[in-house]
């Protein structure tokens, strides 16, 4: 089959060619949730007419359109021996693109008002990771609600591991009452050095972290001569929260996730950097 095109110009005068097959396969799949379905299913294994249609709640005759169709365009294929259907290698390269598009359009659903600030060129997981993720919003009356939601999860958590370039004192407050109340939680912050400087700088807060460093007789803090570009903490090793300031307004935009390679990325990332770092107690000597 030849394939038809539809040509506009771009900016610069060149032509853009798209072919129009090809546009018209995107919509034929994306137009039905059962042809979808079909191909989830079969992205895993390979099933008969008759448990394909107890898998889905497409009609017989639907069911067979839906396979006459995905059949005809390559998507799947009969295999001859037992007749169940598969994918073909086409369409399994079809549904990984496929798949692919829809999780970023989720991501963009999702986060609709935080998508455009996530530092994506840090990450080295598929931001597709965080569809499964949750914005913890903050209210007018309280901006500072969602960091809330962080020091409850240090306070209540047995470790948290942090590389912070978003500043909310919440967590530390928390931590410092669960110190002077006996907790065990094992907690470990990277500040990086816009942190660093406020941390050295206001008085308050300088007394808070000595404070804690001084109860739990270890290095809590560390400090970095670079900047990154949001906060990670770690807790339990198994929930991950991103920390992003809000560019018009107080408070910040926190996203909780717990997908494993959100995880990994986490525990390396912080580790690398803490790496790096040196006690924030000497920073401190090094400024007086």
């Amino acid at each position: 089959m030849v394939a038809k095109y539809s040509e506009k110009k771009t900016a610069d005068g060149k032509t853009d060619r798209l072919a129009t097959s090809a546009v018209e396969s995107v919509a034929f799949l994306a137009r039905s949730e059962h042809r979808l379905h079909i191909l989830d299913l079969l992205a895993d294994d390979s099933y008969s007419r008759g448990e394909l249609r107890d898998r889905t709640d497409a009609t017989r005759v639907t069911l067979s359109r839906i396979l006459s169709d995905l059949e005809d365009r390559g998507f799947i294929q009969q295999r001859n021996a037992d007749s169940e259907y598969e994918l073909s290698t086409f369409g399994e390269l079809v549904h990984r693109d496929l798949s692919c598009l829809l999780d970023t359009i989720s991501i963009g659903q999702t986060y609709p008002k935080l998508i455009s600030r996530l530092p994506t060129d840090w990450f080295d997981f598929d931001p597709q990771c965080l569809v499964d993720g949750e914005h913890v919003h903050g209210n007018s009356a309280d901006p500072l609600a969602a960091a809330r939601v962080i020091a409850n999860a240090v306070r209540d958590g047995s470790s948290c591991e942090s590389l912070v370039g978003t500043f909310t004192s919440l967590p530390m407050h928390a931590y410092k009452e669960d110190v002077r109340a006996g907790g065990d939680t094992d907690v470990r912050v990277v500040f990086d050095s816009g942190v660093t400087e406020t941390m050295l700088e206001d008085q308050s807060l300088r007394a808070e972290w000595q404070e804690i460093e001084s109860a739990t007789d270890s290095t809590v803090y560390y400090s970095l001569d670079e900047r990154v570009p949001c906060t990670v903490d770690l807790i339990d090793d198994e929930t991950v929260f991103l920390t992003i300031d809000r560019e018009q307004e107080t408070g910040f935009d926190i996203i909780s996730c717990s997908h494993p390679d959100v995880v990994a990325w986490a525990d390396r990332v912080i580790s690398e950097h803490r790496n790096r770092a040196v006690p924030l107690s000497r920073r401190m000597l090094n400024a007086d």
